[in-house]
This record gives structure tokens, sequence and C-alpha cells, in this order.
């Protein structure tokens, strides 16, 4: 079982790069701590907005600052 730097219910910051396009970011919420199936942890995420939830993998992920938090989640 790997160790998660990031807990349930946490706000982060999800960036990515998918396929040849450009870098994609966004503020999301913790939902709940995945299995890392031998990768590096991994999370499932969501916006409070969006009916739908995101997996990331631990190196997509940045804490947000209190400071930071946004009313889209």
């Amino acid at each position: 079982m790997p160790d998660y730097l990031y807990a349930r219910g946490q706000s982060v910051t999800f960036t990515t790069r998918r396929f040849t396009g450009p870098v994609w970011s966004g503020a999301f919420l913790i939902t709940k701590l995945l299995p890392s199936g031998g990768e590096e942890p991994r999370y499932q995420i969501k916006r409070i907005e969006e009916a739908y939830s995101w997996v990331a993998l631990e190196s997509e992920l940045t804490a947000r600052s209190e400071g930071s938090q946004s009313t889209e989640l």
C-alpha cells in the first residue's frame, strides 16, 4: 500500500497534459484514495458542480493553500 501525500476531502489543483495538447489545470476535491496498482498513488477527484469524477495520479496534483481556495469547489 503506497503512502498518500493527500487526504480525502483535501482541495487540490489537478494539472495534466493530455496527449499532445496543451496543459490543462483546475481546482478539485479529493473524494477517494484509490489502490495504486503498482504505480504511484491514485486519487478520485471531483468538482462539486460536476456530476462525474476524475482519476488522477499523485504527480498530477498539488495542494491548494487556504488563500487559493475557489468557490468552484
